[in-house]
């Protein structure tokens, strides 16, 4: 999506830059944890 977009990385590089030291990467963890859970509630309010 457009959020994995904005950062170069996919969900595995984002497990694996956080396991090589890249702490930053909690952050992009976090928000893509938050855009799931969001986009499950939100997801029988959106157009299909």
């Amino acid at each position: 999506g457009l959020g994995w977009a904005l950062i170069g990385a996919c969900p595995g590089p984002m497990y694996i830059l956080l396991g090589t030291g890249v702490f930053s990467m909690l952050i992009v963890i976090a928000a893509a944890l938050i855009g799931t859970f969001l986009y499950g509630i939100l997801k029988n309010k959106l157009p299909h």
